[in-house]
């Protein structure tokens, strides 16, 4: 018996906003929880808070929104029709191109960041002065932690913030949801999907207008090159920011 291939869909099936709505926030509340436990736990081990930032990573980021996928995949398995790859926006880029868009994003986040910083700090302190110091992400830059601790923290944030993290987040954020956000959102669909993708740091609520205007260069980019890849490189770029921090903060241990 000659056997028949079935063609891939080539849309994928939007998502109902209420769907859409839980699948960008619900990871946001599962990374934060892990984040606001381990920060006691990290401080007990004589770490900076921004260990449990790469902590939440590896315990909260990434096997929530695996978990996601894998559902996704196995849900495709047990319908008849085509089957509907979970991660879109998957074309090759060469590597001239890639750096290109990843220089060009990384450039237009950077400057999002420097110029909205006065706001977010005057939001920071107006609108959320009750937040407990203990909990912000401190980066341990300012000499109370030693040259072993700091290792450490460097360790953690090479695998949990710079690798783990931004991988998964831009296969689950701009290869699985961006592609099904509801048609009926039209032009508007990058930027509420940036606005979500900043509400889901709940850990930092005062950089939500800062880090949906800069992520949106990275979205547009992403669309654009219908790339994960790009959106990968240029995230790990950005994630690297805390890690160069602590490592001058080893350099003057």
């Amino acid at each position: 018996m000659t056997s028949i291939a079935v063609a891939p869909v080539l849309t994928p099936t939007p998502h109902p906003f209420r769907l859409s709505l839980l699948l960008h926030l619900g990871p946001g509340a599962a990374a934060a929880a892990v984040y606001f436990l381990m920060v006691p736990v990290t401080r007990g081990w004589g770490l900076p808070s921004v260990a449990a930032l790469a902590l939440s990573g590896l315990l909260g980021v990434a096997p929530v929104q695996l978990a996601v996928l894998a559902r996704h995949r196995r849900r495709q398995r047990e319908v008849s029709g085509p089957p509907e790859p979970a991660v879109w926006l998957r074309a090759r880029t060469s590597p001239g191109r890639l750096v290109a868009w990843t220089t060009g994003v990384v450039l237009a986040a950077g400057i999002v960041f420097a110029a909205t910083a006065p706001l977010a700090a005057r939001v920071e302190s107006t609108m959320f002065g009750w937040w407990p110091e203990s909990m912000k992400v401190d980066l341990g830059a300012a000499g109370d932690y030693g040259r072993p601790a700091l290792l450490v923290t460097v360790a953690l944030l090479l695998v949990g913030t710079v690798v783990v993290s931004p991988v998964v987040e831009e296969l689950y954020f701009r290869g699985f949801l961006l592609p099904r956000m509801s048609p009926r959102l039209g032009a508007a669909a990058p930027m509420t999907h940036a606005l979500l993708f900043a509400a889901y740091h709940v850990w930092t609520p005062w950089l939500l207008l800062t880090r949906a205007i800069a992520i949106l260069p990275l979205v547009y980019a992403v669309r654009r090159t219908r790339s994960v890849r790009v959106g990968i490189s240029a995230h790990m770029v950005l994630n690297t920011v805390d890690l160069v921090v602590v490592c001058l903060a080893v350099a003057a241990a």
